[in-house]
């Protein structure tokens, strides 16, 4: 069975999702995605959780050698859903277009080796005939094969006429309807709480605020749904718009662990002060210290990933230098290279760059 990660994805084209969404059922979607990698990471499951490709959300059980890969179909409802809506055809430009269990299947189809399960995700329940004649809308997850024999065989016609299939779809045992606990119109304040509780599990002394935690991740997912560029091998779909377990694990650990960059800013401001360095300078760095302390962890503001990636490549040749004076060693000469590479013009005041240019030294250091 060839592997996942070494198909070549320019012939597996991903389903077209660029159909009328509501700003809401977008934020919906991310906001489930951020809740989904929590409780896969509280399971200790590895993963490799893919935005807007092929489905809504995809995730892989690995980023570096997957095996299976799970598919999310997420909708918002006002109303509880039918084996017809499940199953109806909307009339497209070429033609009808395909059903909820026909673009579920045509996943599977994609990676008819790999699929662990095909699944749709939404706020409101299903009423549907169970074959145990329980009440189908009292449940909040209901497997494929629970329907009735006559539901089932409903769906697998429709499903071969769709798809134009030669032989009975093998999706029944895989596919699962799903009430998310996630409510639309107070999901941004149900999140939170439930980010509260993990960060509180994963250290009860965070000193983080929520909303700070939220709006980091948050801004992640956004950054991956986002992207509209070329994808050709797996791992460009990594790069691009995946979030993995061990990049998440990351994430967690800013919030978790003590307030490190409060620490480092003290030895710093001691060491600083020591060179001879005036208040008004010490002051001015404390304060650019402070803002880009918050302001880097929004993942969504790429132009300052930008300049935080050129500042890194600026301090590669600095590593391995003698640095006796954080000023005069390191601040002055690596804040010149800056500005002759950005031509005079930055993009950030002198001193906020000066904070990334401590930063990135620290970290490499």
């Amino acid at each position: 069975m060839e592997k996942i990660k070494l198909r070549d994805l320019t012939s597996i084209k991903p389903r077209d999702l660029s159909g009328p969404r509501s700003s809401n059922r977008f934020d919906y979607q991310k906001d489930w995605a951020i809740l989904k990698m929590m409780e896969m990471y509280e399971a200790g499951e590895d993963f490799l959780l893919v935005m807007d490709y092929y489905d809504d959300v995809v995730i892989y059980d690995s980023d570096t050698d997957p095996e299976n890969v799970s598919f999310f179909q997420i909708k918002t409802a006002s109303k509880n859903w039918t084996l017809k809506e499940l199953t109806k055809r909307n009339q497209g430009k070429n033609g009808p277009s395909l059903s909820i269990l026909g673009k579920m299947y045509e996943c599977k189809m994609q990676f008819p080796e790999h699929t662990l399960s095909l699944n749709f995700i939404s706020n409101y329940t299903y009423n549907l005939k169970l074959s145990s004649g329980e009440k189908s809308l009292t449940k909040t997850k209901i497997s494929l094969s629970e329907l009735d024999t006559s539901s089932i065989s409903d769906i697998v016609k429709k499903v071969i006429d769709e798809h134009n299939l030669k032989a009975n779809p093998d999706f029944i045992e895989i596919t699962f309807f799903e009430v998310s606990e996630l409510l639309v119109n107070k999901r941004e304040t149900y999140l939170r709480g439930k980010l509260a509780e993990f960060i509180e599990r994963q250290n009860p002394d965070s000193k983080y605020k929520i909303s700070l935690i939220y709006d980091a991740l948050y801004s992640e997912v956004k950054v991956k749904n986002n992207y509209e560029g070329k994808i050709t091998n797996f791992d460009e779909l990594v790069k691009h718009k995946g979030i993995s377990r061990k990049q998440f694990h990351e994430h967690v650990q800013i919030f978790s662990e003590e307030d490190g960059d409060q620490e480092l800013w003290t030895f710093i401001s001691n060491r600083l002060t020591q060179e001879g360095i005036s208040f008004s300078e010490s002051l001015k760095l404390n304060r650019a210290w402070n803002e880009y302390r918050v302001e880097k962890m929004n993942y969504a503001n790429l132009t300052l990933r930008k300049v935080v990636s050129e500042v890194s490549n600026i301090i590669e040749s600095f590593i391995t230098k003698e640095v006796n004076s954080l000023n005069n060693d390191l601040l002055v000469p690596a804040y010149e290279k800056y500005l002759l590479k950005s031509n005079s013009h930055p993009l950030f005041k002198e001193h906020y760059i000066k904070v990334i240019i401590l930063m990135e030294y620290c970290k490499n250091e």
